[in-house]
C-alpha cells in the first residue's frame, strides 16, 4: 500500500536536487500503475518467449518502464513469476463464475472449454492461459511460486467440479480429467506444426471435454 505521506506530493523542504536523495516521490499511484504494466507486459513476454527467453531488461522496456522499477516492484524475475501465477491461473473462468446462477455459471464453462479449445488459443499463447506456457517453468520455480501455481489449479477445479452433476469424487475426477485435457491438448498442439493435426487434437479434446462435463442423462 503506498503510504498515506506521499498523498502530499513534494515537500518545500526537499534538498535542491532531489536525484541525489535516492528516493524521489512519485504520484501515489505511480509504483501500482508500474507494477500493473510490468505484470501485463510480463505475462505477455512469458508466455510467448518463455521464463528463461526474456530478461529484466526486456521485461521492463515491454512495460514501458525501467528495469529499476521493475526491481522496486519484484526482487527477481521469478517473483514476477509468482504474481502472474497468482492472478492469471483459471481465469477469467474463476472471477467470471464466482456468483450466479448454476445455470448461468455452467454455461460459463461451456464457453470457457470452447474459448480454451480452441484454434485461436492454440494460435495464440501471448493471448491465452498461462497454464500451457508457463507450466514448465513453474515445475522447475522455487516452492513459493509452485504452491501458488497448486493453489489457483486446485481453486479451478473445485469450481469445475461444482459446476458437475454426480457424487463428489467422481465429479473431482472428472474435473481434473478436464483440465489435465484442455492444457495438455493445447500444449501439444502448439508443438505440432501441421495444422491438420492440430485441428484433430483440439477437436477430439473438445468432445471429450463436452461428454466430461453434460449433464446427466435421467434413466430411461
Amino acid at each position: 500500500m503506498i503510504a498515506i505521506v506521499m498523498q502530499r506530493g513534494y515537500s518545500c523542504e526537499e534538498p535542491e536536487n532531489m536525484y541525489l536523495r535516492g528516493d524521489m516521490r512519485y504520484p501515489p499511484d505511480q509504483k501500482a500503475k508500474a507494477r500493473a504494466a510490468l505484470l501485463r507486459a510480463g505475462m505477455r513476454e512469458m508466455k510467448v518467449a518463455g521464463f528463461n527467453g526474456v530478461g529484466v531488461d526486456g521485461l521492463a522496456s515491454a512495460a514501458g518502464v525501467t528495469s529499476g522499477a521493475f526491481y522496486s516492484n519484484f526482487a527477481s524475475k521469478e517473483e514476477m513469476l509468482e504474481a502472474i501465477v497468482d492472478i492469471a491461473v483459471g481465469e477469467p473462468f474463476l472471477a467470471d463464475s464466482e456468483s450466479d446462477t448454476k445455470a448461468n455459471r455452467r454455461l460459463q464453462l461451456k464457453r470457457f472449454i470452447a474459448d480454451y479449445l480452441s484454434a485461436d488459443h492454440v494460435e495464440n499463447p501471448g493471448d491465452g492461459c498461462v497454464m500451457p506456457a508457463l507450466s514448465a517453468d513453474v515445475a522447475r520455480a522455487g516452492e513459493a511460486t509452485r504452491e501458488a501455481y497448486e493453489g489457483k489449479i486446485v481453486q479451478l477445479a473445485e469450481r469445475v467440479a461444482d459446476l458437475l452433476d454426480g457424487g463428489r469424487s467422481d465429479r473431482e475426477r472428472r474435473a481434473w480429467s478436464v483440465i489435465a485435457l484442455m492444457v495438455g491438448a493445447v500444449s501439444i498442439s502448439r508443438a505440432m506444426s501441421n495444422t491438420d493435426t492440430q485441428v484433430k487434437v483440439i477437436d477430439s479434446a473438445r468432445r471429450t471435454a463436452g461428454r466430461l462435463t453434460s449433464p446427466a442423462r435421467p434413466p430411461k
